[in-house]
């Protein structure tokens, strides 16, 4: 399997994980149908697990250059996106989903992630070499 095509591979497996925790965050503030006075807050809230989800992520795919980094945000934005998509074609909402600030929030967090793990990742590994010598 090609690098990119794991990329891909767990891409969808971080968007149906963060498919799940919008489910959760939905069921917890008693919305179990689609409800566009609270979507906004939903995907808001959405963005913290979204972001944990992907940074763990990007550490157990050993994310170590820029090139990684930014490949695996955008390929993961890109695709939750999509599931995104599907999930407002499905609910008719396609406007109300899109045109929400949190779903950027969500999307951002996603594509931040990654390159917030490399740059955290970047500086222990500095301190760790530097203390080394």
């Amino acid at each position: 399997m090609k690098k990119w095509e794991r990329d891909v591979l767990v891409g969808w497996i971080v968007v149906l994980l963060v498919l799940v925790a919008h489910y959760l965050i939905t069921v917890s503030l008693g919305n179990t149908y689609f409800a566009e006075a609270t979507l906004n807050r939903m995907l808001w809230f959405s963005s913290f697990p979204a972001f944990l989800i992907t940074f763990i992520a990007a550490l157990l795919m050993k994310t170590g250059t820029l090139t990684l980094a930014v490949r695996r945000g955008v390929i993961w934005t890109a695709e939750l996106l999509v599931g995104f998509a599907v999930i407002a074609w499905f609910f008719r909402a396609f406007e109300a989903i899109f045109a929400s600030p949190g779903a950027y929030w969500l999307f951002g967090a996603v594509l931040l992630a990654p390159l917030v793990y490399l740059f955290e990742f970047r500086r222990q590994n500095r301190g760790t070499k530097a203390g080394a010598h």
